[in-house]
């Protein structure tokens, strides 16, 4: 028998496979994979900043520029203007970055991606339509956009790039003098910049862009590193190169920012973002936990800040009562450094939370230069002249249709003194009413998102305890005040009646004062001796209900009983409703700034009357949620287009058309004014992107819905004879005006003035003593 040989071959595994590469062949395709490697980065970076960078909007030529006086003088270096721009906050780029902010040195040194132009060159910054002034000042002597400052790191031992709240709120327009460009500078104004764009070709993707490009390129990385060290170079250059590597990371890993989120759905574009939404990512996302992150669609428009000092709510949704708050709000938006976890997720240390960066005696300082702040006046020899006769009729228009929600609406001594004790006066606290999302019928997206969105803040050892700790004294101080303020106009009521009012009037004379002790206390003997007086709580049911605004005596009877008969209860419910783990922006955001002031207080020994005075005029950190949108006083609004909260309407003479008969789509990164029609000039239909943004209103977050003055005599009549059974259809506020009256009122808007104008006389409190 014959036998054949059989030979048999095992396969080889992929590593024996890749082992019995000859090296030669190894070393060869890996050549080339670099090689492709590094070609497809080239590719990419031409693709997403080379290209872009050459497509960010031209600068916009000015010839002479313009400081209107506003309270702050007429000149780019005046005190007031120079500390508005350039007081330091506390804030950092990225945004709340720890060990790895942007030096201002940096900033000030790095190059373009492609050449060797500066960054920070004003021309641009001017592209990304930030504000630089003409010339240096001694506050910003590199000639950085307002709002671009610096303050000193202690650990760093360096310099860091500051953002301060003027970034985002001051405006400029643009005149035609003759054959000469004018900037008519708007302070307090609304900016215009789209400064939390992350598009490709926008500042922060070329910023991060530039700093890649030194980090890479020898030869650029070696003129910056000779600039930033200075005589000491090359001492501290492979130190300098890691933490400028360190910064990137920092960057590219900021969890909000990260486009596979899709965190920002809405394009933002120029002069808007989502700024209670990216507020709150920040800190409860980048600082807390990636769950936390929330969609942000609903940009608005950065809103106008003179005389809000004077409201008693403010943000477009009436959300934030106490000035304070408000602003360490904004300064954690921007950047400002709190710690909420260790490095390993878990709370810090009791002692050592809710520490941050927020430099509160800078926030006081910007607070009380605001309050100097007056309106801006309509300059007839830039803009042309006013139609007095025709805003005559406008006025007439105006106190007929919009006085009732735009006011301004002082508040009584009563109510002046519950709100904000500390106020020189009632003229000086504006009641801002907050008109329902129904209602008003502008686009709800914003107000809705407020009350829907949760956070979860036990990650940072936030307990129900800790909240009852901070936040149970506001709401007996308020609770108290709120009474007593209730008794003064029941009071006055009944002598308004010819009612005998003495038992109540020796009831006030006892009543104890809500502010006299740092820590509060529910009056409740008094508000005992109260109830007996109005007939106790069996008399709650024989009264109306309360009715807001024009509560009458039996309404402010009834309120004043609900207070003492049932405040102390419904305090404790409104705690034990609290869920740290699923708490709405609005608590979540008040509850933070609260735990923040109250560190910053303690550590410092700073005593119950100066942090009144730091807080704002004595008023509390209150937080109000409510679906729906304030109707802010309305002087110097010509100066702020677009309009609306989301800035959907280009002028104000669209304001006042039926909303069907708006643009449905307009062009926004131009400043040239339309004196007309008062808003933005016109481009051609076929404008690039390139050279600013198209707001299309048909989507959600850019409705330009509501506002409408479309109602019928009849729609009218019946409105009028029962506001309540007969109210106006949803988004109608008004009449059908003719168009000579729409004239008549955007007339009229170029010198309408909020009365009662501030006290003559007026000083910013002094909270340094």
């Amino acid at each position: 028998m014959a036998y054949r040989r059989v030979t048999f071959r095992t396969r080889k595994g992929p590593v024996r496979a890749f082992l019995d590469i000859p090296l030669g062949r190894l070393l060869k395709w890996l050549f080339v994979l670099l090689v492709l490697g590094a070609l497809a980065a080239v590719a990419g970076f031409a693709v997403f900043v080379l290209y872009p960078v050459h497509t960010i909007p031209p600068e916009e030529h000015v010839d002479d520029y313009r400081y209107l006086d506003q309270g702050w003088g007429t000149t780019a270096g005046s005190a007031e203007r120079q500390a508005y721009y350039y007081t330091a906050q506390g804030t950092s780029m990225p945004q709340g970055a720890l060990v790895t902010p942007l030096r201002y040195a940096w900033f000030t040194n790095l190059e373009m991606p492609f050449g060797s132009e500066r960054f920070a060159e004003p021309e641009h910054l001017r592209r990304y339509r930030f504000i630089v002034d003409p010339q240096p000042t001694p506050k910003n002597p590199d000639r950085l956009p307002v709002g671009f400052t610096r303050h000193f790191d202690a650990a760093l031992g360096q310099y860091v790039l500051d953002i301060t709240c003027a970034a985002c709120h001051t405006g400029e327009i643009h005149a035609r003098k003759g054959d000469r460009t004018v900037a008519i500078r708007i302070d307090g104004g609304q900016a215009m910049h789209a400064f939390t764009n992350m598009q490709r070709g926008a500042f922060g993707p070329t910023l991060v862009a530039s700093m890649i490009a030194t980090w890479t390129n020898p030869a650029k990385f070696d003129r910056f590193a000779r600039k930033v060290i200075g005589p000491r170079y090359p001492e501290g250059k492979s130190a300098l190169r890691g933490e400028l590597w360190d910064t990137i990371v920092a960057f590219a890993t900021q969890g909000q920012n990260s486009p596979l989120r899709h965190l920002y759905p809405v394009q933002e574009g120029f002069g808007r973002t989502d700024a209670l939404g990216r507020i709150a990512n920040t800190v409860f996302g980048d600082h807390l936990s990636t769950g936390n992150y929330q969609a942000g669609t609903a940009p608005v428009s950065y809103p106008y800040v003179w005389n809000i000092w004077k409201f008693d709510w403010v943000q477009y949704n009436g959300s934030v009562k106490q000035p304070l708050a408000r602003n360490i709000g904004e300064a954690l938006g921007v950047g400002a450094v709190i710690r909420l976890t260790d490095n390993y997720g878990n709370p810090l240390p009791p002692e050592q939370r809710f520490t941050s960066s927020v430099d509160m005696a800078h926030l006081d300082t910007i607070e009380h230069t605001l309050q100097k702040l007056t309106p801006p006046r309509w300059p007839e020899d830039l803009l042309g002249p006013v139609d007095h006769a025709l805003a005559d009729r406008g006025k007439v228009l105006f106190e007929a249709h919009c006085v009732q929600c735009h006011g301004p609406h002082p508040a009584d001594r009563a109510r002046q003194l519950a709100s904000a004790p500390g106020k020189p006066s009632p003229e000086t606290e504006w009641m801002i009413e907050v008109v329902p999302v129904e209602h008003i019928g502008t686009d709800a997206t914003e107000a809705n998102g407020f009350l829907a969105r949760h956070y979860d803040l036990t990650r940072a050892g936030l307990t129900r305890d800790d909240v009852d700790r901070v936040l149970r004294p506001l709401l007996v101080r308020n609770l108290a005040r709120d009474a007593r303020w209730r008794l003064d106009e029941t009071i006055a009521g009944r002598r308004a009646a010819g009612q005998d009012a003495s038992a109540l009037e020796a009831l006030r004379a006892a009543y104890p004062d809500p502010d006299a002790s740092a820590v509060p206390a529910i009056p409740q003997d008094s508000f005992a001796a109260i109830a007996t007086a109005l007939g106790g709580a069996a008399a709650l049911s024989t009264m109306p209900p309360t009715q807001g605004w024009g509560c009458d005596l039996a309404c402010q009877t009834r309120a004043l009983l609900v207070d003492v008969v049932q405040g102390s209860a419904q305090v404790d419910a409104q705690l034990a409703g609290i869920d740290v783990a699923r708490l709405t922006e609005g608590e979540g955001l008040n509850v933070l700034g609260l735990m923040i002031k109250a560190k910053y207080f303690a550590d410092r020994g700073i005593p119950y009357e100066r942090q009144q005075c730091l807080e704002g005029f004595g008023i509390l950190d209150l937080p109000q949620q409510v679906a729906g949108y304030k109707p802010r006083p309305l002087e110097g609004v010509w100066a702020t287009p677009p309009f609306l909260h989301n800035g959907s309407v280009p002028n104000l003479y669209e304001m006042l058309l039926p909303p069907a008969q708006r643009s449905a789509r307009f062009f926004v990164g131009r400043r040239d004014f339309d004196s007309k029609r008062v808003g933005y000039v016109d481009v051609p239909a076929d404008a690039s992107e390139a050279d600013g943004f198209w707001l299309d209103t048909s989507k959600d977050g850019n409705h330009n819905t509501g506002h409408a003055f479309t109602a019928t005599p009849q729609q009218l009549d019946a409105a009028r004879a029962d506001p309540k059974a007969h109210p106006l259809p949803p988004g109608v506020i008004g009449p059908l005006f003719t168009d000579e009256e729409r004239w008549a009122i955007v007339e009229y808007l170029k010198v309408h003035r909020d009365l009662p104008a501030t006290p003559a006389g007026f000083v910013p409190p002094d909270c340094a003593r």
